[in-house]
């Protein structure tokens, strides 16, 4: 831990060491984007991102079927292994063992590594990611920032979803940025 805290604290000196020799070589402008409130604003993205709920609530439908379908067949077997004799009770089993390999055969097709929900977040959301991209790229060039940070606000601090811990308001670019997107 101990080595951990020492070599963030030699990249943070040397981070501000080079910042502070850029500075003094050229005035930097310096800006951030928050991610959360241009994946909001960019309509695009939120006609995307509704398409991708909808199909994970068909996904989900699904699976909480087969779980309930999967329920039931056990219960079923349950109550009636008094009355049942042994091939009645292996059909049964055999059933429910079906039923199982169809629900993992459908997470696999579903979550798997390069299931359907990766492949529908690649098409739909890849694509505006991109743009949200060339869109901070032109806004910098435009106003002349020489670096633009991305901003992510968390409900918990600390975590490695925002690069930026503390901003001024006055930095944010995500209006023009927005605006930019949304004009497209």
């Amino acid at each position: 831990m101990f080595k951990k805290s020492l070599y963030l604290f030699g990249l943070l000196f040397l981070g501000m060491t080079l910042l502070t020799q850029a500075v003094q070589s050229q005035q930097l402008k310096i800006g951030y984007v928050d991610m959360q409130r241009l994946q909001a604003g960019y309509k695009e993205f939120v006609v995307s991102q509704d398409k991708y709920d909808q199909q994970r609530k068909i996904w989900q439908d699904r699976y909480s079927t087969l779980r309930a379908e999967i329920l039931t067949m056990r219960e079923e077997l349950q109550r009636q292994s008094n009355v049942l004799n042994e091939a009645k009770k292996k059909e049964k089993e055999q059933q429910i063992d079906a039923k199982i390999e169809e629900y993992q055969k459908f997470d696999s097709t579903i979550a798997g590594p390069g299931g359907e929900d990766a492949r529908l977040q690649e098409e739909l959301l890849k694509p505006l990611m991109e743009k949200i991209d060339t869109a901070i790229r032109l806004v910098a060039l435009r106003d002349g920032y020489s670096l633009i940070l991305k901003y992510t606000e968390t409900i918990l601090k600390y975590t490695e979803a925002s690069d930026v811990l503390f901003a001024d308001e006055k930095m944010d670019v995500s209006d023009k940025v927005l605006a930019l997107l949304n004009k497209q």
